[in-house]
């Protein structure tokens, strides 16, 4: 078993980043939070212990969590490890999981530190407060003593895993989503060579994983990176569409793009230089249609109706749309700002 820890300060986009690199990498999400609310709902005794402890406003100890977390080692398969999600986060915890793994004949292969500055960490907590309408986590102060907290007790074990050699980060600031994604996908490859060579079965285990992803995006989208080694430059991935979905109209001037759809239906839309629609292809259902070749310098987006999963081909290595390839239509129609890739 491999044991990756995803590691970085509040707001870094740990959760978000968090399901996608586990279905990639065929590893078992560990969120502590998580574990907690499903040892409490199947009434285990740590979980009996867990929920006796909450209830009474005492704060659920360490060695509580690590047994969930250790039972969680003993009773998994079928995944090739686990990437861990909010635990460690002092010294102390990191030392029990070494004891742990190591009474296993284990150890933690490495840590994936997503990096970002104080003033990104207050612009994301802000951001997010006011998309859940948390208002507690909106004030200076909860937001100030969380990014305290972590600096105090959860940043040291940045030395703590360098001095072994297992530390890498991945810088955040500016970046979006799919950059950060594809940073720590690279330096997933780099980590371990036996990524490279992952054969990838197509079924329904992989698109229900795929969809689960999505539902949690902010997106409400998701893609999988077929490719099996960095130095391949083509662009070949899954994409895994919800209805509310909304994609840029966009074009790529260097590049044609196939898209083929696998299941469910959509429509791919093509639009006249001046915003108008030009044509409209459904795909999948009754209609026959089951694919579509975008020539390059082609503006278009798609349009999901209920589930579609799409598998998609385009020339060349990715690069984000240019602010001119983005096209921004004032009238009747709904400007969405979601990157295109």
């Amino acid at each position: 078993m491999k044991y990756y820890i995803l590691f970085g300060p509040p707001g870094a986009g740990k959760g978000t980043q968090a399901g996608a690199i586990a279905c990639k990498y065929n590893l078992k999400h560990v969120s502590t939070g998580e574990l907690l609310r499903n040892e409490i709902a199947q009434g285990t005794e740590l979980g009996t212990m867990a929920k006796s402890l909450i209830e009474s406003g005492s704060l659920v100890p360490d060695y509580v969590v690590e047994g969930m977390i250790e039972h969680l080692f003993h009773t998994t398969s079928g995944v090739a490890g686990f990437l861990l999600d909010g635990f460690p986060r002092t010294i102390r915890q990191a030392e029990d999981l070494d004891k742990i793994l190591s009474s296993r004949n284990e150890k933690v292969n490495a840590v994936i530190s997503l990096m970002i500055s104080d003033d990104t960490i207050r612009e994301r907590l802000k951001h997010r407060a006011e998309v859940e309408g948390r208002a507690d986590d909106a004030s200076e102060e909860t937001i100030s003593n969380r990014i305290s907290t972590y600096h105090r007790k959860t940043e040291p074990l940045k030395e703590y895993y360098k001095a072994d050699g297992k530390y890498f980060e991945v810088p955040g600031d500016g970046l979006g989503i799919e950059d950060v994604r594809e940073k720590v996908f690279d330096l997933f490859n780099g980590i371990d060579s036996s990524f490279l060579s992952r054969q990838v079965v197509i079924d329904e285990a992989l698109f229900r994983k795929l969809e689960a992803e999505a539902h949690d995006s902010p997106r409400l989208r998701m893609n999988y990176d077929l490719r099996n080694s960095t130095e391949d430059d083509s662009q070949r991935m899954l994409n895994v569409w919800l209805p509310d979905s909304k994609l840029v109209i966009h074009r790529h001037r260097n590049s044609n793009e196939t898209i083929i759809i696998l299941k469910g239906e959509m429509d791919v839309v093509l639009y006249n230089d001046d915003g108008t629609e030009a044509e409209r292809y459904h795909m999948g259902g009754k209609y026959g249609v089951y694919g579509i070749n975008v020539t390059k310098g082609t503006w278009h987006t798609v349009e999901a109706f209920d589930l579609a999963i799409t598998f998609t081909a385009k020339d060349g290595a990715w690069a984000p749309n240019a602010k001119e390839d983005i096209l921004n239509i004032q009238e009747n129609t709904t400007v969405f700002h979601n990157e295109a890739k």
